[in-house]
């Protein structure tokens, strides 16, 4: 490796840290903020925080990762371009052509990373987001519900016990709103609550209770005498919408989604779900090397302009990646495009475009 790779590499890398760093804590907060119905429960302790955080680390670094290397990539060269150190390499006859070679380095070295972690650690991670979350929706079921007090945290739902003494709840009313159409009241001696095996559903097990259901379009009324009674609630159905941190698709590994597809087309269903989930997934594992090629001429051929017009390129830029990438996404569920060109085809455009500013930064051997 030459000096001048050495020095740029250094120019790049140390940016790329901190950017990292700050769009991971960034990206943190703002799905702490949509959990915190959940996450600030009476029941939630300081471990179950820091498990939160290591399961989520792995989908976050998939975020950041390539956003963090435009604006490194943006940034760095820049920085290099405004105090005329590129002008200098010109001058000893170093083209732009050589200088993407340092970011086209780290832009494989990530590339290879986030393969890895969507792989591996990505599906771990999420998976262990939804089991950890069912494990503290229970607990603060169980913390939260006090005696002679209505709870009313889970969508839809509301609970009341008279008298609640180690979990177990006495004298129960349990609203079930989730059929608008026709809710139900349910009335018990006994109760409590615990989840399935999976850790997906809770399930609130009554004893010795009645059961009321009453149809709002209609004056159907009936009511259901029981010894024993079980309601389960989905765990993504009791955070609502804003509080969900994962999808089902995102907690498989790529051979999962292979497996999912076949066994879709087997059954005679609509792979295309799965198929484009994996492409997608590797359409933006590739970003950094759309991001590389396309940063590079852009970094060392603007003109002077300080750093804010490098964070207008690097939002700009992420923000029409993203829209394209779903745009293509869309058309490639819905059979519009094949899934795999779906996947690809927003890091073939800025590739594209990326090699022709690089043709045009070249034939002007102008590096401002």
């Amino acid at each position: 490796m030459t000096r001048i790779s050495r020095y740029l590499l250094m120019e790049l890398l140390v940016p790329l840290g901190v950017w990292v760093a700050f769009m991971f804590l960034l990206l943190f907060v703002m799905q702490f903020l949509r959990g915190t119905d959940v996450l600030l429960g009476s029941s939630v302790t300081l471990t179950d925080l820091g498990r939160l955080v290591a399961y989520l680390t792995p989908h976050f670094l998939m975020m950041a990762l390539p956003i963090a290397f435009l604006l490194a990539i943006l940034l760095g060269l820049g920085r290099l371009g405004e105090d005329r150190e590129l002008t200098a390499l010109q001058a000893l006859g170093i083209g732009p052509t050589r200088l993407l070679a340092a970011p086209m380095g780290v832009a494989a070295a990530l590339s290879l990373l986030m393969l890895l972690i969507t792989s591996t650690a990505q599906p771990w991670g999420l998976t262990g987001v939804k089991e950890l979350v069912s494990e503290v929706i229970r607990k603060n079921v169980v913390g939260d519900v006090k005696s002679g007090t209505f709870y009313e945290d889970l969508s839809d739902l509301t609970l009341y016990a008279e008298q609640v003494s180690d979990g177990r709840w006495t004298n129960v009313l349990l609203h079930d709103d989730r059929e608008a159409s026709s809710p139900l009241l349910v009335l018990a001696h006994h109760g409590q609550v615990g989840t399935s095996s999976g850790g997906e559903v809770l399930r609130f097990s009554l004893e010795d209770g009645e059961v009321h259901r009453s149809g709002r379009a209609t004056e159907n009324y009936s009511v259901i005498h029981f010894d024993q009674a079980e309601i389960s609630v989905g765990v993504g159905a009791s955070m609502g919408k804003r509080g969900r941190f994962t999808s089902a698709k995102e907690e498989l590994t790529p051979a999962e989604l292979l497996e999912a597809a076949s066994e879709a087309e087997a059954k005679g269903g609509d792979a295309r779900g799965f198929r484009m989930a994996l492409h997608s997934r590797l359409g933006g594992a590739l970003a950094p090397i759309a991001f590389a090629l396309l940063g590079t001429p852009l970094a060392i051929g603007r003109r002077q302009a300080g750093r804010a017009w490098g964070y207008l390129l690097t939002l700009g830029g992420y923000v029409l990646y993203y829209l394209l990438s779903r745009a293509f996404e869309q058309l490639g569920q819905q059979g519009k495009l094949p899934a795999p060109l779906a996947g690809q085809l927003a890091n073939l455009l800025f590739m594209a475009v990326g090699a022709v500013a690089l043709y045009r930064v070249s034939r002007s051997g102008t590096v401002r």
